[in-house]
């Protein structure tokens, strides 16, 4: 068999950082380039062998003094060298104009192993936004090669070994993975090899896209193929992970992104490679860059990657059978009332969908009850980024999100949905107080240890008015106090017991947190005001929406199967008459163990006239939610509502035109930011402290000091 190419073209790489068997693992920058030609016909060395110097992107990039020695170069070399796209684009044009490729000659690129191309080359160039020529995308590896010929060559590591294996004299080279003596060893190696009668075909490939497919819940994968990786950002794609593992051959179908208890997506991905080599080569990306954020990578189960991968439902697998390449993308927010014409209308004829209507699948409950999302089909990589476009625009008067999907997101979304509970049924261990909803006003209690009452996220308040917000992205340590003070000038709006911390049934918190606001309009107004401001290091995300929706985020759709039956309620056993909001529980005071206080839950609604109804319960997957205090997440302490906070000091008698910004100078130390400060409309003004010797010490150490004509109290 003749060989598939005119010319081998050896090629090495060498970074600023780390060199041989980590080559690419510390992400830093290439700084040389050696390279050397092998005309397979007369199986000589075309020329000699040539380095390029690369002059690294960033200048806080220092090269060594060991590999300055080493190349016997100052470092003023690589400073006024070219970068790394220049560099490429003159390797390329050296190649056309001294192979004459452009005659029909064919040329292919063989290293010293996989890390050059795979860990090196494409990576950064990616990561430098550098466009690669085709024959990087294919090449052989030098060790694979000596070994398909000498089957005993077992033990090679290094281009030294294959040297002495070949009992090749390599003279004075001194070997220290800086690419000239290296090409020199690999050219006579090349030239034995042929020699001997070996023939070069069938290079690796680098796989140019991602190739989205579909795994069963039958299929197994081997354990040595799969990786976990951890710390993505919450937005990305499929095609965001294949990007982060350029170079490596990710199986088809091989990304399924994981989500969380509330079907979004919880920054983890499990990865399933092409084979072992390649999942070890994922394992030494751990802790690189995406974006700007690190990611973590670890060892996977094929366990795990079925679990996440495949689904169990026939909507899924029957809309994805249609998925030939196609993009993916998510809605969030629709209408309850959307329809596939109406989607297609969305995108309108500028951004087709694929297959029209029938490109559309709409994520239902069980029942047949619409969630608000769906995933569409796009054909092109265009349509797809035009849809993308479209995010937060409106449909009737919802305006939608829109983000990247991919089929592992799909499976997982509608098997959550259409498969049985994925949690035990009946009632959660001891330590979780779930009432028992067969009488509404006589529910059970479970005392909790600590004093601590969780409550199912799903009894919370309901209704068709968007008078509540939703807070996504809190830290974890973040606290109702924390809240309070994001929240500013909107705080004041809160309903009493109105802030509702998300935690999952171990008690680990999940960074969000949904408020009960006064009225509609307020919600829109803290949500406009606070929508991606930071709380420490993170921005926080505020939504407006309403308690059915807050009840849907929340649920997972698994169902309770026990039946419930609605007794004949007397309406004067209902307290109070018009409750804040149309149902109620009642739990366990922290201060006052045994005692019973009111708080917000979503119980079968109860009318005044005798009926009897058969109705469903639904148990949400193992998520709680704290409600506000006197039942605090983080401390005993009861929390106050500032118009209702014993510790307030009034002050009466500021001049005119007065700024909450003046007054919280004026009580500069004592944490008091200018968003809490209330100016009333008789001219006082309230300021509101944390605690009640804090306001203490303020008015005293103010009283003691200030000489002007306004008045300090307690109030």
């Amino acid at each position: 068999m003749a060989n598939a190419h005119n010319y081998l073209v050896i090629v090495f790489c060498t970074t600023a950082g780390q060199r041989g068997a980590l080559l690419g693992t510390d992400e830093t920058d290439l700084v040389l380039l050696t390279w050397g030609v092998i005309d397979v016909e007369t199986n000589k060395l075309v020329g000699f062998i040539k380095q390029s110097f690369v002059r690294p992107d960033s200048d806080s990039v220092e090269v060594s003094d060991d590999l300055c020695k080493a190349l016997g170069v100052q470092r003023d070399v690589f400073k006024g060298a070219a970068k790394m796209e220049k560099v490429l684009q003159q390797f390329e044009d050296y190649l056309y104009k001294e192979l004459n490729l452009s005659q029909g000659n064919t040329l292919c690129l063989i290293t010293d192993g996989q890390l050059h191309i795979r860990q090196c080359i494409h990576p950064q160039s990616l990561n430098k936004s550098v466009e690669l020529p085709e024959f990087f995308h294919s090449f052989f590896d030098l060790r694979k090669e000596l070994h398909k010929f000498h089957p005993g060559a077992t033990t090679i590591t290094t281009v030294k070994d294959m040297a002495d294996y070949l009992k090749i004299d390599t003279g004075n080279y001194n070997f220290t993975e800086t690419g000239l003596d290296e090409c020199r060893a690999m050219a006579s190696i090349v030239q034995r090899l042929i020699g001997e009668g070996h023939r070069f075909t069938n290079p690796d490939q680098v796989r140019r896209k991602y190739e989205p497919g579909t795994f069963d819940k039958t299929e197994t994968v081997p354990d040595n193929s799969v990786v976990k990786a951890r710390g993505l950002p919450w937005q990305a794609s499929d095609r965001d992970v294949f990007r982060f593992f350029k170079g490596l051959n990710i199986a088809k179908g091989g990304v399924a992104l994981c989500l969380n208890h509330y079907g979004r997506r919880n920054g983890e991905v499990m990865v399933h490679f092409v084979s072992s080599q390649h999942r070890d080569m994922a394992l030494q990306r751990h802790r690189h860059n995406l974006g700007n954020r690190y990611v973590e990578v670890f060892k996977g189960t094929s366990e795990e990657f079925i679990k996440v991968a495949a689904g169990t439902s026939r909507d899924a697998a029957m809309f994805l059978s249609r998925d030939d390449g196609h993009i993916i993308v998510r809605m969030r927010g629709l209408p309850f009332t959307a329809s596939a014409k109406e989607v297609v209308d969305f995108f309108g004829p500028a951004i087709p969908v694929s297959s029209g209507e029938e490109g559309i699948l709409f994520v239902k409950q069980r029942n047949g009850k619409m969630t608000g999302d769906a995933f569409v089909l796009f054909a092109t990589e265009e349509a797809a980024n035009k849809a993308l476009e479209k995010h937060k625009d409106y449909l009737k008067n919802r305006y939608i999100e829109i983000f990247r999907s991919t089929t592992a997101e799909v499976q997982q979304v509608l098997s959550r949905l259409h498969s049985e509970p994925l949690m035990p049924e009946g009632p959660p261990t001891s330590n979780v107080m779930v009432p028992n909803i067969i009488h509404p006003p006589q529910a059970h209690i479970m005392p909790q240890p600590h004093h601590a009452s969780f409550v199912p996220q799903q009894l919370i308040t309901c209704g068709m008015v968007r008078d509540c917000i939703r807070m996504r992205g809190l830290p974890f340590k973040a606290s109702i106090d924390d809240i309070m003070r994001f929240l500013g000038e909107t705080a004041s709006f809160i309903r009493p017991h109105g802030v509702h911390m998300v935690y999952t049934m171990q008690g680990n918190p999940t960074g969000e947190a949904f408020i009960q606001m006064m009225a509609a309009e307020k919600a829109l107004l803290a949500a406009q005001l606070c929508h991606r401001k930071y709380m420490g290091e993170r921005y926080v995300e505020v939504f407006q929406c309403s308690g059915d929706e807050m009840n849907l985020a929340l649920m997972s759709g698994a169902r309770n199967k026990a039946t419930i039956q609605t007794q004949q309620v007397v309406p004067s056993a209902i307290a109070p008459t018009t409750p804040p909001f149309p149902y109620q529980q009642q739990l366990h005071s922290p201060s006052a163990p045994g005692s019973l206080i009111p708080t917000t839950a979503a119980l079968p609604t109860i009318h005044q006239q005798t009926r009897q109804q058969t109705t469903h319960t639904y148990i949400q997957q193992p998520l709680y939610y704290f409600p506000s205090p006197p039942v605090s997440p983080t401390t005993s302490q009861l929390y106050h509502h500032p118009h209702a906070n014993n510790a307030i000091i009034r002050l009466r008698g500021l001049h005119v035109g007065a700024t909450p910004q003046e007054v919280a100078q004026f009580f500069q130390g004592y944490g008091v930011p200018a968003e809490n400060v209330q100016m009333q409309y008789n001219g006082d003004v309230l300021v509101p402290f944390y605690s009640q010797e804090l306001a203490i010490k303020a008015l005293q150490e103010k009283q003691r000091h200030y000489t002007g004509k306004m008045e300090l109290f307690m109030t």
